[in-house]
């Protein structure tokens, strides 16, 4: 893995952190309103993406792109993190927008 690319997924997801919690992007116009139950299980998810993200990172194969792994033939153990990876990532984004709904 590339630092560089390392450091940039690092510091997405902090950013994306640090501004659900900042005052000044809440009151912008591209902030996104769930209610206040559904905030702890949207983080949970998208630290569990971000941890599988992570895992699957360190565990694909070298020199293989993370968007062709599911055409060449990984362990069990790349399998599974890209599968955990994915479902985080759609449950979240399906809570984002049945928030948006409720909201």
């Amino acid at each position: 893995m590339n630092l560089s690319k390392g450091a940039k997924l690092v510091c997405f997801f902090a950013s994306l952190t640090l501004l659900s919690v900042n005052e000044a992007f809440a009151r912008g116009r591209l902030h996104i309103r769930v209610p206040d139950w559904m905030e702890p299980y949207m983080a949970m998810f998208l630290v569990f993406t971000f941890f599988g993200w992570l895992g699957l990172l360190v565990t694909k194969p070298r020199g293989v792109p993370v968007n062709q792994l599911s055409r060449i033939k990984t362990s069990p153990l790349v399998n599974f993190l890209r599968v955990f990876t994915l479902t985080m990532f759609m449950m979240f984004m399906v809570m984002l927008f049945a928030g948006m709904v409720l909201e």
